[in-house]
């Protein structure tokens, strides 16, 4: 008896404890449940105002000296003097002696061809006094007998005085030549320049061809500069006349904080097979200031550059920066309610900092500036309060 209430009495005890529990658990209150609103997203943004918008185009080149040349000696000879101009890196006027070849042998040919000059003039003047005195004896014979004569090709010694004129003639050609090479023992340039690489020094023996080095104009310099279709359609480009209307651009260079007044002279006429592209040539006047002589910095040739030209003008158009602009052609609009939600615009030009909208935004509309990762349509936001921001 003792064995069985030992054993019944907690199994009793647990079998009320369960029953108490569960009822417990079935009578419970029920708790009130409040579904959790979606989470409000702090945002940045503006209103939509249209206005014309004038377009510039910003486009990056290497700036390339317009006139190059190679210069080579046109006589031999060993070189006797050097400019101290003509060094790497060394400015020019027009017309300087960069390097003179010794001239005695180009003199001592000019003096011969000035004497095989004067032998044939003397030539000449021999044969026509025999052609005159022919001539006269001719005529007395004639009034004697006019009848008994005839004149021919061979009379008053027409051949003999037309070989010793193509001896004159050709004795004037070598003078003209010898003078020539007198006067190429001078080396000089025909414009202002710079050397860009020195290829011959003082007693080196040059001959016919032999390169004396590399310069280059400096009165101008030029930039080639690539055009997408589009880009060649906002650009008011000039013709391909080199002396037409130009176009007035702004040059910068990407390791200065100088600028440079520049122009648009011309475009190539063919496109780039591989890209499409259309090349227009851009041009800085005095581009080192050595021509006028300015205080300046120069824009030294193949240097890095960016230059700005500025487009037509886009009539009634929203200007957006360009990070809001998704693809589709969709921008995030803030609603009435203070949600965000995608509209598809009509884009009339855009660049790498702005979009210009022309339809699908109306003035008044408050568009979303903070980017937001995965957007939702109908999001709730709250918009930042930032007067700098507004109108942007």
């Amino acid at each position: 008896m003792k064995y069985l209430i030992k054993v019944a009495l907690p199994a009793l005890i647990l079998i009320g404890a369960v029953s108490i529990a569960w009822m417990m658990i079935a009578n419970r209150p029920v708790a009130n449940q409040k579904p959790a609103e979606p989470p409000t997203l702090l945002v940045n943004s503006f209103i939509a105002e249209s206005a014309d918008a004038p377009i510039s185009i910003s486009i990056s080149g290497t700036i390339a000296p317009h006139t190059e040349t190679t210069l080579v000696s046109e006589v031999a000879g060993r070189i006797t003097e050097v400019s101290p101009a003509f060094l790497n890196g060394g400015f020019f006027r027009k017309g300087d002696v960069l390097l003179r070849i010794d001239p005695r042998n180009h003199e001592a040919e000019l003096k011969r061809a000035q004497a095989s000059l004067v032998r044939a003039r003397m030539q000449l003047a021999q044969e026509q006094s025999l052609a005159d005195y022919e001539r006269g004896d001719f005529e007395k014979l004639k009034s004697v007998s006019p009848d008994a004569l005839a004149t021919s090709d061979l009379t008053f010694r027409a051949a003999k005085l037309a070989q010793v004129m193509a001896d004159v003639v050709g004795a004037e050609a070598q003078v003209i030549r010898a003078q020539g090479d007198l006067d190429r023992t001078e080396i000089r340039m025909p414009y202002d320049g710079l050397v860009r690489e020195k290829r011959a020094d003082l007693g080196q023996f040059v001959n016919p061809g032999t390169p004396l080095g590399v310069m280059f104009a400096i009165d101008y310099a030029e930039v080639r500069l690539p055009l997408s279709p589009t880009q060649a359609r906002e650009l008011p480009l000039p013709g391909y006349q080199v002396d037409g209307e130009t176009t007035p651009v702004l040059i910068s260079a990407v390791d200065s904080e100088q600028t440079w007044d520049g122009n648009l002279v011309r475009t190539e006429g063919v496109l780039d097979e591989k890209s499409r592209t259309l090349y227009v040539i851009a041009r800085v006047e005095d581009p080192y200031g050595f021509v006028a002589q300015r205080d300046m910095e120069p824009l030294r040739i193949g240097a890095f550059v960016d230059v700005t030209i500025p487009g037509r003008v886009l009539t009634d158009v929203v200007t957006v920066d360009r990070h809001m602009l998704k693809p589709g052609n969709r921008i995030w609009i803030i609603d009435d309610e203070m949600r965000i939600q995608p509209r598809k615009v009509t884009v009339a030009y855009a660049d790498s900092q702005h979009a210009y909208i022309e339809s699908g935004l109306t003035s008044g509309d408050r568009v979303c500036i903070t980017p937001i990762d995965n957007p939702l349509p109908g999001t709730r936001v709250r918009i930042v309060e930032d007067e700098s921001l507004a109108g942007s």
